[in-house]
């Protein structure tokens, strides 16, 4: 039977248990679950830790989630039923920030069965914010290679660098097709992801990598010629600057590269404006 929002079930306990053994909970934690189902992981999760607070979509799921945890009389569980790309994270992040005391302040993991149709619009909702520590996801393995992978290989995109700005990523283990109901056609890989706390990027860093990775059987020289315009004599002038080679493809350049050339990118288009 084909699910209402494409939902794939976990439903074997192994990997369920292991998800949560990854994400190394305490009973001091505040956790957030993403699209929890049937509540195979929130039912491991919710004993364990503090507070957990899991957002579901599917308004019938919800409503089953709701009597299980109200039957079993858990308190420490907040339940919404809302599509969690629209969910303002503000009513759930304010009380961590607003801790009176040491003391008071909880850990904030994030864990999920991600939604395969939506995963990285949901982990680029989450990276940036500072308040999460890990996060323990479940997606389609060739989406997790993507969010893992460095400099050079196939794999390595936007989704890559913008990923690993804000994380230390861990590629976990591989779940069989086998292990949900219905079964998806793909592989799914477990990622775990710790909060490096960076600081905020500059708005042209993340402008430049997407631009560059439209355009990534363009040499470097080009990508920043084409760039808001810049011109070939600026574009030379900036590789020259950072003594980068300009026939590099953007899939060669790391996170400093891209760093160091939205540094160089900025004063250009400064001085364009100003003169």
């Amino acid at each position: 039977m084909r699910q209402k929002h494409g939902q794939n079930f976990l439903t074997d306990n192994n990997v369920a248990n292991n998800i949560i053994k990854a994400s190394n909970l305490e009973k001091r934690d505040t956790v957030l679950e993403i699209g929890p189902g049937k509540g195979i992981l929130t039912k491991i999760i919710q004993p364990q830790v503090h507070h957990l607070t899991a957002i579901e979509i599917d308004a019938n799921l919800f409503l089953q989630l709701n009597h299980y945890f109200t039957f079993h009389n858990a308190e420490n569980i907040t339940l919404i039923n809302e599509d969690f790309l629209k969910y303002n994270m503000k009513a759930l992040i304010e009380p961590l920030e607003n801790n009176a005391s040491e003391k008071e302040k909880t850990t904030f993991k994030i864990i999920s069965n991600l939604p395969y149709n939506m995963g990285t619009a949901i982990i680029q909702k989450i990276l940036p914010l500072k308040t999460w520590s890990t996060a323990v996801f479940m997606l389609q393995k060739e989406v997790i290679e993507r969010l893992a992978s460095k400099p050079g290989s196939k794999d390595y995109g936007y989704i890559s660098i913008f990923t690993s700005y804000y994380a230390d990523c861990a590629v976990l283990f591989d779940v069989s097709p086998k292990c949900f109901n219905p079964s998806p056609k793909v592989v799914s890989s477990v990622i775990k992801l710790t909060n490096r706390l960076p600081d905020v990027p500059a708005p042209m860093f993340f402008d430049f990598v997407k631009y560059a990775f439209n355009m990534r059987r363009k040499t470097i020289l080009n990508c920043i010629s084409s760039f808001k315009d810049l011109g070939k004599s600026n574009a030379t002038l900036i590789t020259d600057n950072l003594q980068l080679d300009p026939f590099l493809r953007p899939d060669k350049l790391s996170i400093s590269d891209f760093l160091s050339l939205t540094k160089e990118l900025k004063k250009h288009t400064i001085r364009r404006v100003e003169g």
